[in-house]
C-alpha cells in the first residue's frame, strides 16, 4: 500500500511542477528583467559601434566600460533568479527591438540605461563589484586581443 502512496505522491508532486512552470510561463516577465535586457541589448550594440571606430587606449577603456554596465544588470538579475533559456530568449528580443529604434530613441535610451546601470554598480557589494569587473575585463581582453589577431599582418 505505501509503494501506491510513493507513486502517487510522485505524481502529484510532478504535475503540480508542470503547473507551476506553465503559469511561470504565461505570466507577464519581471520588469527589472525586461530593463536588464534592453540594457544589456543597448551596451552591446554600442560596444560593437566602438569597435568600428579606430583603436586606441581610450576606445578600448569605454569598451570595457560600456561591458562592465551591461555586466552589472546580468549579474544583478542573475541574483534576482533570471536563468538560461528565458535569458537568452530576453535578450534576442531586446536586441531586435533595439535595431528597430530610431537613433534619437537609442541615444535616450543609453542615457537611461547608463544612468540605472552606474547607480546598480554603486548599489552592489564591493565583492559583486569586483567580480563585474573582473568578468567583463576578461571579455574585453578576449574581444580585443580576437581583433588584434583579425587586424595582424602575417609576416613573410
Amino acid at each position: 500500500m505505501s509503494r501506491y502512496f510513493v507513486i502517487a505522491a510522485c505524481m502529484a508532486l510532478l504535475a503540480r511542477t508542470a503547473l507551476a512552470q506553465s503559469d511561470a510561463a504565461s505570466a507577464p516577465p519581471n520588469p527589472f528583467f525586461l530593463e536588464a535586457a534592453d540594457c544589456t541589448a543597448a551596451f552591446e550594440a554600442r560596444v560593437i559601434e566602438r569597435k568600428a571606430q579606430p583603436r586606441s587606449d581610450a576606445r578600448n577603456q569605454a569598451i570595457l566600460h560600456d561591458t562592465e554596465l551591461g555586466f552589472v544588470y546580468i549579474g544583478v538579475a542573475y541574483r534576482r533568479g533570471l536563468r538560461n533559456p528565458e535569458a537568452d530568449e530576453m535578450l534576442k528580443a531586446a536586441e531586435k527591438r533595439w535595431s528597430q529604434m530610431n537613433k534619437h530613441d537609442q541615444a535616450k535610451r543609453l542615457a537611461s540605461c547608463t544612468a540605472q546601470a552606474e547607480q546598480l554598480m554603486e548599489d552592489v557589494s564591493g565583492l559583486e563589484r569586483f567580480i563585474v569587473k573582473n568578468r567583463a575585463s576578461a571579455r574585453v581582453d578576449r574581444l580585443l586581443e580576437k581583433e588584434k589577431e583579425a587586424h595582424a599582418t602575417p609576416t613573410p
